[in-house]
């Protein structure tokens, strides 16, 4: 959310007002701005009523040394100048900016180092300013220097890149300030709109404007402005969507309808096969916000009904794939992609190719989800997947995210949230290897998912361990938790496994229930031996096995080189 909204300031997009009043009185007690120092100055002149949370994020990560402080973790914001000065037009103006993509955050780990990671892949280690150099790394928090640090950090940096050679360091010099410079220009020029109180207003009159602000405030998205849009055109946008969401909701019951979604893969259709009949022509296949408001009314009906097609295939494939509910999709996001991709081959080849391509569909589904690759730039890797995955199909290359993929086994051993999407994705997937319910033996769908209120529970009950002295915080990570319905979950909660799996052995039998186990990926007999540490590295294997299965590529073994205290959460604004 901070990322967006220094996206939203650099462009000069709409990121909300400010509401202020004068401090002339004591009626309110201050606090300053978190990360800026312990004190007020002596005699503050203007408070903050609302948008002190968007003026905190910007303060630390546009000026702060400290970085941008949130769940106990420091994450660190910088810019990709090598990609921003590779610009092709030469302007921030013209064509397509890079800024959007140039931007990114990096997490401090335990030991104070910040490596950049591509998925799980480490990328170059920029602690340092040799770091920062050699990558081209630029930290945001130079934007509002006043310690000549940007003007340092430049000249080394311009230097290196020219070799000290002085005409190639002037060329670049006047790349910088076509390119770069006018970025960090904007950002510090951002005019923010500023509603500001009267101080004499009565206390009661200023609580209710603040409650009101907070509360009726809603953000415009896209797809308002595309509906208002399309209606000067004769087409009800919004009337259709409501209509067509309400039929999609059954057969895709597993993902969430967002009117956005469904237009940025509508977008890619009709881009890719403007560009595929004009293949001269500068066309590149794109579903950004700007290109969903160029669609005319006669695109996006021409292509509604093969996108509503696509997007029940989409339900099918996700059903197929173990995604069986929405609390476990690990992306939201991957519907824009795999609907278009979809709704082309059901309406290009047909059917029957469309079936044919689905293991090379799931084979990029799933390294996708396990290289984390829909954290970020999701419309960029959106446009990009769609036009490799259907060139793979039709005979091409494998996409660069299949070629490439490569996953560091001991973040299973990390990872502790559902909201991360290889913790949901390791869910999905046992389902889709035929997981059974623990109480009745019957295999997990949709259904069965909501009829017995099923979530993630552990399998090793921590009340357990503890009891036993057991003090190992893999024991809240994916390893240790599975698919278990509530009824049965409370009849196993807080006991020992061999306590447990001899319980439901006499109600099932033996060898049922010891066949649903191993179904999630457990091994019956160690669990019934309560032997924690066996179980834990038969299981963890067990669960590697099933990436391996669905994405191939570097799978890389168990190093025990894990620290679950440094998960870093792969979470998803739902709202696009």
């Amino acid at each position: 959310m901070v990322r967006d909204l220094i996206v939203s300031v650099a462009y000069r997009y709409p990121a909300g007002s400010l509401l202020s009043m004068p401090v002339l009185t004591e009626s309110f007690a201050l606090r300053q701005f978190e990360g800026s120092g312990e004190h007020l100055k002596a005699k503050p002149n203007l408070m903050i009523l609302d948008g002190q949370q968007r003026l905190t994020s910007l303060y630390q990560a546009l000026f702060s040394e400290k970085g941008v402080k949130f769940n106990k973790r420091t994450y660190y914001f910088y810019l990709d100048v090598a990609m921003l000065m590779s610009d092709p037009d030469g302007s921030i103006d013209v064509g397509d900016p890079f800024f959007e993509q140039a931007l990114f955050y990096i997490m401090e780990d335990k030991k104070g180092r910040k490596i950049r990671y591509q998925g799980l892949t480490p990328l170059y280690d920029i602690t340092n300013l040799e770091g920062e150099l050699a990558a081209g790394t630029l930290p945001l928090r130079y934007t509002f220097d006043t310690n000549s640090n940007l003007a340092d950090w430049k000249k080394a940096y311009l230097v290196n890149l020219s070799n000290k050679d002085m005409d190639v360091y002037l060329e670049l010099d006047k790349l910088w300030d076509t390119l770069v410079r006018p970025w960090l220009d904007r950002i510090r020029t951002y005019p923010f709109p500023m509603v500001e109180l009267r101080p004499d207003l009565p206390l009661g009159a200023i609580c209710h404007i603040f409650e009101k602000v907070n509360s009726t405030g809603v953000p415009l998205d896209v797809f308002d402005l595309c509906t208002a849009i399309l209606w000067a055109q004769g087409f009800e946008l919004n009337e259709e969507w409501k209509r067509t969401s309400h039929k999609l909701a059954e057969k895709v019951a597993m993902q969430p309808l967002h009117g956005t979604y469904f237009l940025q893969s509508l977008s890619i259709l009709d881009t890719y096969d403007r560009k595929k009949r004009d293949p001269e022509s500068r066309i590149a296949v794109a579903c950004r916000k700007q290109d969903l408001m160029d669609m005319d009314a006669e695109t996006v009906q021409k292509w509604w009904d093969t996108l509503v097609a696509g997007y029940k295939a989409a339900g099918v494939f996700m059903t197929d794939e173990g995604i069986i509910a929405q609390q476990i999709l690990p992306y939201v996001t991957l519907i824009v992609p795999l609907s278009a991709i979809l709704s082309y081959l059901q309406w290009s080849k047909g059917t029957s190719d469309m079936n044919s391509a689905w293991p090379k569909i799931a084979n990029w589904y799933w390294c996708s989800v396990f290289s984390q690759r829909y954290s970020s730039m999701t419309e960029t890797n959106s446009a990009k997947d769609f036009e490799e995955v259907i060139k793979w199909v039709e005979g091409g290359e494998p996409p660069d995210v299949v070629k490439s993929f490569n996953f560091r086994s001991d973040s299973l051993q990390e990872i502790q949230s559902i909201r991360n999407a290889i913790y949901r994705g390791i869910l999905c997937l046992l389902a889709k290897q035929g997981a059974r319910d623990f109480g009745g033996g019957g295999k997990l769908t949709t259904a069965l998912y909501y009829d017995l209120r099923m979530d993630h529970h552990h399998i090793f009950p921590t009340k357990y361990l503890k009891e036993a002295n057991i003090n190992d915080e893999r024991a809240n990570t994916i390893v240790n938790k599975t698919l278990i319905g509530a009824s049965v979950n409370r009849s196993i909660s807080g006991v020992a496994p061999s306590e447990y799996v001899n319980k439901w052995r006499d109600k099932l039998g033996a060898n049922l229930f010891d066949e649903i186990l191993q179904t999630h990926g457990i091994d019956p007999e160690l669990l019934s031996s309560d032997s924690w540490s066996k179980y834990v590295a038969n299981r963890r294997e067990n669960l590697r096995q099933l990436i391996i299965n669905v994405c191939g590529g570097n799978v890389q073994s168990f190093t025990d080189e894990y620290d679950p205290s440094l998960e870093e959460q792969d979470e998803e604004n739902v709202n696009p």
